[in-house]
């Protein structure tokens, strides 16, 4: 009987241990791969107004240029949510295919899986609607294949009465 209780007590230890290198090994891949692995094969700019009015739609345009001589994927534009929790993303051109929170990361994924054309430019454009009056920032990750490979850009708007 003693021996079943410690063998269901180790069982359970690997168990745990092998769950808890899966949770970090996802864990490290979102965040640093992130931070670690910025791309150098695009270059983007971001043009969005300084100032909106509350409750007014506004347009952020993310254009992303392709630096080298092969086709990429624009795989998706992560939105830091505290951003998102004054500012509401009501569509975007193209269409985003989906959307998901990235867990423990306060980003939310809008996926677009759309090709970036070689030495050529994609553009999307992010529509916005202001509903708190205030100061808000944040970062845009925009990730490229699998979307890991990302890069940071600052998203800054002041929302107006």
């Amino acid at each position: 009987m003693e021996r079943r209780r410690v063998l269901k007590l180790v069982g359970m230890i690997v168990a745990v241990c092998v769950l808890g290198t899966a949770v970090v090994l996802t864990i490290s891949r979102l965040l640093w791969g992130t931070v670690l692995n910025e791309p150098t094969s695009i270059a983007v700019q971001i043009d969005a107004p300084e100032q909106v009015t509350v409750n007014e739609p506004f347009a952020v345009t993310i254009q992303v240029t392709s630096l080298i001589t092969s086709s990429q994927v624009l795989h998706s534009i992560d939105l830091d949510t505290n951003y998102l929790d004054y500012v509401r993303l009501s569509g975007s051109a193209p269409a985003y295919q989906a959307v998901q929170a990235l867990p423990l990361t306060h980003f939310a994924s809008y996926r677009f899986d759309t090709e970036i054309p070689a030495m050529n430019s994609r553009t999307v454009e992010l529509m916005f609607v202001g509903e708190t009056v205030g100061e808000f920032s944040g970062l845009v990750d925009i990730c490229l294949e699998d979307g890991t490979l990302c890069l940071a850009q600052r998203l800054e708007t002041e929302v107006m009465e």
